[in-house]
Parts: C-alpha cells; sequence; structure tokens
C-alpha cells in the first residue's frame, strides 16, 4: 500500500511559514497557530488525492482506515492525527475491537489509546491483562484505561482473581463506583492477607473503595505491631474512610523512619545541616 506523509507535508508548509515570521510570536502563541492551521491543512484540498486529508480518511470503511494504521506502522510512516481522530469518531467497532488481538506492541498501544474506555472493549481489556503476549507497557495503558471505566469490566476483572493479573485486577477494581459485595469482600480479603510489605498497597486499596465498613479492620491493624511505612498508609487510609488514629507511637528505631527523617533534615533550607 502506498502511503501519504500528511504530516510530514503539514511540517513542510509549517516550516515555510515559520521561517518567514519567526520572532513574531511567544512559544505559547506559536502552539495555538499550529494547531489552528493543522485543522486547515486539514480541510485543504491537496491535488494529490483530490480531496482534504480529512475527508480522505472519512470515505474510508472501518476495515479500510484499521489496515491504513497498521500500514503507517509497518512503513515507519507518522501516523497522522486526522486518521486518529476518524478512527476515535467511530469508537469500537469490531474492526478496531479486532486490534486489541494482535500483538505488535504499538499498534496495540493505538488502539487502546484510540478506544479508550467505551465499554464494548471492557471485557478484552481485562483478558488482555492476563495474557502473556503483552509487556508491561501494554498493561499499564490497560490498567490506566480499566481505571476509567472500572464499573464496566466488574464481571471479567473478578474472574482474575486467582490468576496472575490478580494484583492489577484488585488495583482497578478499587477505583469501581457502584457498589458490589464482591469487589469488597475480594479488597478485604487481600489486606488481611496482606504481609508488611504489602499492607500500604492493599489500605490504599481499600481508601479507594471506599467503603466505611473497612475501618475496624484497618484500626485494629494500625494498632498492632507495624513498621512506620504501614503505619503511615494506614492512617491514610483510615482518614480517607473519615475515621481517625491520635495514639502517639514510636518509629524512632524504624529503619524507614529514620530514613525519611534524616532525608528530610538534610533538605531543611531553614535548619540546614552541620
Amino acid at each position: 500500500m502506498k502511503l501519504i506523509d500528511f504530516d510530514k507535508k503539514f511540517n513542510r508548509r509549517m516550516a515555510e511559514y515559520l521561517e518567514k515570521h519567526a520572532g513574531e510570536r511567544s512559544e505559547e502563541e506559536w502552539e495555538d497557530v499550529i494547531a489552528a492551521a493543522y485543522r486547515k491543512f486539514g480541510d485543504t484540498v491537496l491535488s494529490e488525492i483530490g480531496t482534504t486529508p480529512r475527508r480522505y480518511f472519512a470515505d474510508m470503511t472501518d476495515g479500510q482506515l484499521t489496515e491504513t494504521l497498521k500500514e503507517y506502522l509497518l512503513q515507519d510512516v507518522s501516523v497522522p492525527d486526522l486518521l486518529c481522530e476518524e478512527l476515535e469518531r467511530r469508537g469500537a467497532v469490531p474492526e478496531t475491537l479486532a486490534l486489541l488481538r494482535e500483538t505488535d506492541e504499538d499498534l496495540v498501544l493505538y488502539a487502546i489509546r484510540l478506544i479508550g474506555a467505551d465499554p464494548r472493549a471492557a471485557e478484552r481489556y481485562a483478558q488482555m491483562l492476563a495474557e502473556d503476549a503483552y509487556d508491561e507497557h501494554v498493561k499499564a495503558e490497560l490498567t490506566e484505561t480499566l481505571r476509567e471505566m472500572a464499573d464496566d469490566a466488574t464481571e471479567a476483572l473478578l474472574q482474575l482473581l486467582h490468576g496472575p493479573a490478580r494484583e492489577d485486577a484488585l488495583d482497578i477494581l478499587s477505583r469501581t463506583k457502584r457498589r458490589d459485595e464482591r469487589v469488597y469482600q475480594a479488597l478485604l480479603s487481600a489486606f488481611r492477607a496482606a504481609d508488611e510489605e504489602e499492607i500500604p498497597l492493599y489500605a490504599g486499596y481499600l481508601a479507594a473503595y471506599g467503603d466505611e465498613r473497612a475501618l475496624p479492620v484497618l484500626l485494629d491493624a494500625i494498632a498492632g505491631e507495624v513498621g512506620f511505612v504501614a503505619y503511615r498508609e494506614l492512617k491514610f487510609a483510615i482518614e480517607a474512610l473519615g475515621g481517625s488514629y491520635e495514639e502517639e507511637r514510636d518509629f524512632s528505631q524504624d529503619a524507614a523512619y529514620r530514613k525519611i527523617a534524616q532525608a528530610g533534615a538534610e533538605t531543611d533550607i531553614f535548619h540546614p545541616k552541620k
């Protein structure tokens, strides 16, 4: 497939304009000018294609659009924003959803960003978290997107709680807004089974979920033998749920506490270390 490098065409035109008008605007003003120029470029008829760049992509079928995206990436040609805008406008059509079954990292990342938090992709997103075909970059993007649509993905995420994607699933489930006893119990169980190093993470999940029923469990944990890091995160979680813990604790012998205190002393501009 022969591709048109729309970005190259636009950049060449813009470079000529910038050279003629250099120094006339601030950097921030130039950003607005360039954005407006790109919009105008998208609606300008190009003799090479006999139509505007925007219409060029709008006239493609869903399948043609996704295949064109693949080719831009395969041929290492800059993917036009106008192509991405058209794919975003159409949403999670079957052809775009099919890209989520590809394994090329760049293509999959494009697909996730273009589909976004569309509920139609929720189940597939969750499945991808548990698949070895995707690396940490893809899974980080999936996690971030699923946090925005946690309620839509609840059922699929609950299926991941006994597999390798458990941590990601708990993280995302803690962001759900719709109350679900299964979610609360999963977060609570994870906290109760946590070791010292895991307490801050799971306390944070309970705080994010926002169910006040977790307060007695958190208060019981903070009253026990915990280190400074766990204590601090437990206190934050308790306060986030509307509770409080005021008992004074001595962490002067805690290695993490001493390290944090030392770092603070060294950066205190009013009382510099001598």
